[in-house]
Order: C-alpha cells, then structure tokens, then sequence
C-alpha cells in the first residue's frame, strides 16, 4: 500500500476519497479531477475555465456535499501550441471553497513513463458514482509527451467524463498522472479508442507549485541541466544528440564531452529539453529558433546520472527507483519492462569502478536498454565501450542479416520451388505461397544492395535502415518456413493416398474378378487416381477424390461406373 491510498485491484473494490468528479452548479458532469491538497483539485484546463463556478463531488466519500470552486487565471494552462508546433498544456487547478480532510488527498508520483497496465477513473455518461477503466500505455505523443492510452477492454473505452481522472500505475499504486484528453475515434460511437495521459512530470513543468504534493525522484541530476540558452551550441553534436533521444539510430550512442565548452553545454540543453519536468515554455521559447533536427522530443530519456563517483550498484537503485521496480532492483527485472530503458550516465570514466559500471551496463543494454554514455576523455573506457558496445555488435548484426539473406536464397527459396514443382497448395494457402515467392525475389534484390553496401550506410546513426532490413527479412523467413511446411504437409498426403491405393489395388482385383466384370471397372478407377497422383505438380485435393472413389467401389460402396475416365 502506498501514499495514494490504494493499489489499482484495491481501488477497483472501493473508491478513494482523492477522486472528484467536475461539474456545473445545475449539475451537469464536466469531467473528473484528483484531490492533491485539501483545497486544491487538478483537473484538465478543458473542463473548466476561470471566471465561471464549478462544484465538485468526492464519491469516494458519501453523504458529503458537493464543494463550490473556481479556478484563477495563472492555474489554468489551455492547450496550445509551442515553438515546435506540438500541442502543449490543458491543464488546470480548481480552488475549493472549503477545504477536505487532511487524509483526503493523493499525491502525484513522478515515474519514467509506467511500462504497464493502469487504471482510470472517470464518469461515463449516466453514471454519477464513475468507474474504473483499464488501459495499456501506449506511446508518447509530441514534445509535450502526452502518453496514449488504449482500453484493456473494448467496455473500457474512454468517454469525455474521464477527462482529467488519475492515472493509476499497477504496479507501484501511485497516481502517475492524468486524463489530459479524450478523442473521439471514427465511427466508434461514443466512446474513444485512444485517451492521453499527461505524466506527473509534464504537470510539473506546467504547474510546478504541484511540487508541493509530488513525490518520486527528478529524472537529470543538477549537473546536467540548463536553464535557457546563452551557450555555443554544436549543431551536429546536437543533430546526433536529438536522433538518439528520438529513438533513432544503434540503441547506445558513446560520446566524449569534456566537462566544460560548447560539447558540454550542447549536452545538457539536449538532456534538458528532452526531460518533461524541465522543458519548460521559457527553454522552449528560448531555443525556438535552433534548427528543428537539433531539437529532441520530451521524454526522450528515463534518467539523466551523473556517474561520477558512483558505484555500479548505486547506479542500479537509481535506476530502480526510476521505473518504479522494488525490493531487489536487479537488471534481470528490466526485462520485463514492455517500453526500454532508455538512460543519459555522464562521466561513466569517473565512475568509482568504471568496470564494474560498464559490466552493469553491458547486462542493461542486452536487456534492450538505450544508453547515451557519455566519458570525459578519449581512449581506454571510451575506446572499450564503444567496441563493446557499438561496433562489435553492429557489426554482428550485419553478419547475422547476410546469413539470413544467404538462408533464405540458398536453402528456403530453393525447398518452396522443389516443392511447388511437386505438389499444389490447397486454395487457402495459395496466397502465402505466392507472398512467399515474391518475398524471394525481394530478398535477392536485397542481398544485392546489402552486399554493396556503402561504409557510411553502416555507421551507427544509420541503423534504423539495418532494423528495416531485419524486420523484412523476418518476416520473408517465417513465410517461407510456413509455405513449406504447408506444402510439405500436402506432399506427405500425397505420399500416404499413393500408399492406401497400391496396397488397396490387390485384393480390389481379387474382389472385381468374383464378380466377372468389373476388373476393368477396377482398373479404370485405379488408374485414374495413379495418374492424378504421380501429376507434377500434384493437386493433391483433386488426387484425393480420385482415391476415395476408387477405394470405395473396392469395399463395394460405390455405384459401378463412378469416375471413370
């Protein structure tokens, strides 16, 4: 059990008395909102605007009255657009008239952007009391990281009235943000498809008073932040920068970054505006006129450590205490993270064992981790890392991607042929056949370029085209391995009909012969399935036939002439 009160099972049976539901004084339902202080309830900007009279119901608590509120202008955050053109903001805090019970309220969590299930309350329509929603983490949305949200259920689609509802992690029980929007999905009637979060960090760097009832550690250490431009920004250090932070790229970028200079101040302006608590509409504005590619995403990282005298296992419970993993932060959990880790460790040379450190994070990154370590000088670590890390296993990869490319044109592609020549699809498997014959002429086409491959295309910025040609490759494999096992299957049935009618045709003889004329009835049928079987390619269905008609007129349930030729 945590600060917040309940666990989302917990919370599902009894309602707690932090949740709010959003109205007008006639009583119509606006929407919902979270109780952070006995006077104060944080709610989508949206749902409410300041001047007008609101009054709110806390249905975790019954026979209360519902509490008149207000909301001012410097609380009430509207949705807009920044510098770079995202949607940003709509959010909004909602003065009560008279205050709650001091064991009321909730507290925010920050969180790096939960990797599980949550539950949503909120207020569909008809339904005062609200309900519980499930929902799946999805994705961040823009640069203001508004995360999307899909229904565990189709019953649990999202509806306007969930609209600024808490957000409830599973696995730690805390409330890790909001309901910032819910769209309407096309032609799903009512409710919606996808609703956004907006994480406790983007709430903070809207509305940092909410500091105050907020818990859960900052993403970037002090050392790595920047408060608003003045630096010299190295452009094509920052293009790198802003592509790793985008998810661009080999998965862990090594960088040297002396302490101090343009190399230092572009990185923690990149570490800075790609975290939610700290882009800011100020560090926005500010930086509004770099160039665009230089720009990262909010949420672009977990964590941003400076490592410097640090041992490896402080680093982990930092990290630990990140995602929201307890009792044993061991690397081995992180595997079961459904989003990577994706984490900033400055000075990973002055670490206390660097080591130590770099054994730690070579266990992270074969877990999937994005890593952006950053060292202080040249040659040693660096050098280590950045074989260790970087080129021997990219370079790897391009030889398991040849290997494949060479499988699939060596071994796969020439089985399908064999077999096509020998025995027909059934009609339901002609279509993944065919994909699978394309998919070689495509793959040939591909070891082509692969094999040509220019230097540069293989640097580790560029490794987005190696996962594309991965992913093809894949899945060209497992068609493949699919369209011969289907045809192996038919050539197996073709092989058990030429058994039943060879053995059956001695002793069919023997019965049409008793009976004086029907040995050449017998004959005709017998040689009509042999012929129909041993046909290249084989229609194997077709075969079939012919083999049931004659093997039934030779156990006599058959009319005399069926299916002669």
């Amino acid at each position: 059990m945590t600060g917040t009160g309940e666990r989302a099972v917990t919370s599902r049976l009894r309602t707690p008395s932090w949740i709010a539901r959003v109205g007008t004084p006639d009583g119509r339902v606006l929407g919902a909102g979270v109780l952070l202080a006995p006077d104060r309830v944080l709610t989508a900007a949206h749902v409410v605007r300041p001047g007008l009279p609101y009054v709110v119901h806390f249905v975790g608590v019954p026979g209360v009255p519902g509490v008149a509120a207000t909301v001012r202008e410097d609380e009430h955050v509207p949705q807009r657009e920044d510098a770079f053109g995202d949607r940003i903001g709509d959010l909004a805090l909602l003065r009560l008239a008279a205050p709650r019970p001091a064991g009321h309220p909730t507290r925010l969590y920050r969180l790096a952007a939960p990797h599980g299930p949550v539950s949503m309350y909120g207020f569909p329509a008809g339904d005062d009391g609200g309900r519980w929603h499930g929902a799946t983490l999805v994705a961040a949305r823009g640069r203001d990281s508004q995360v999307q949200l899909r229904p565990q259920t189709p019953g649990e689609l999202a509806a306007p009235g969930f609209s600024g509802g808490g957000v409830v992690d599973h696995a730690t029980g805390e409330v890790v943000g909001i309901v910032l929007s819910v769209d309407a999905g096309a032609g799903e009637g009512p409710g919606s498809v996808f609703s956004y979060m907006s994480p406790t960090e983007t709430v903070l760097s809207h509305l940092p008073q909410v500091a105050a009832w907020t818990d859960g550690a900052e993403a970037v250490d002090p050392a790595l932040r920047t408060a608003a431009a003045g630096g010299r920004l190295d452009v094509p250090f920052a293009t790198e920068l802003a592509s790793w932070f985008r998810g661009e790229g080999w998965p862990v970028l090594v960088t040297v970054v002396p302490a101090r200079g343009a190399r230092a101040w572009t990185l923690t302006r990149a570490v800075t505006l790609a975290d939610r608590e700290l882009r800011t509409r100020q560090n926005t504005s500010a930086f509004g006129r770099d160039p665009r590619e230089t720009v990262p995403p909010a949420g672009g990282h977990d964590l941003a450590l400076d490592v410097k005298g640090m041992t490896a296992g402080q680093v982990m419970d930092r990290i630990a205490e990140r995602l929201g993993i307890r009792g044993d932060p061991r690397p081995e959990r992180l595997a079961a993270l459904r989003v990577p880790l994706a984490a900033v460790l400055a000075g990973v040379d002055q670490a206390a064992d660097p080591d130590a450190l770099l054994g730690l994070l070579d266990h992270l990154a074969q877990q999937g981790a994005r890593l952006l370590l950053v060292f202080r000088r040249r040659g040693g670590h660096a050098a280590q890392a950045e074989e260790s890390f970087v080129q021997r296993p990219l370079r790897a990869r391009w030889t398991r991607l040849h290997r494949e490319l060479e499988r699939i044109l060596d071994e796969l592609g020439p089985a399908l042929d064999e077999r096509r020549d020998r025995v027909l699809p059934d009609p339901a498997a002609a279509r993944l056949v065919d994909q699978a014959e394309a998919g070689v002429r495509r793959t040939r086409m591909l070891r082509a370029w692969v094999d040509h491959t220019p230097d540069r295309e293989r640097e580790p910025g560029r490794a987005d085209l190696l996962f594309t040609f991965e992913d093809a490759v894949e899945r060209r494999r497992l068609r493949l391995e699919q369209a011969n096992g289907v045809l192996e299957a038919r050539l197996r049935r073709r092989t058990e009909l030429l058994g039943r009618v060879t053995a059956a045709w001695p002793l069919c003889r023997e019965r049409a012969a008793a009976q004086g004329d029907r040995v050449m009835e017998a004959y005709r049928l017998y040689e009509h399935a042999l012929t129909l079987l041993r046909q290249t390619p084989c229609d194997v269905d077709r075969a079939e036939d012919a083999v049931e008609r004659f093997v039934g007129f030779c156990s006599g349930t058959a009319p005399g002439r069926e299916g002669a030729s």
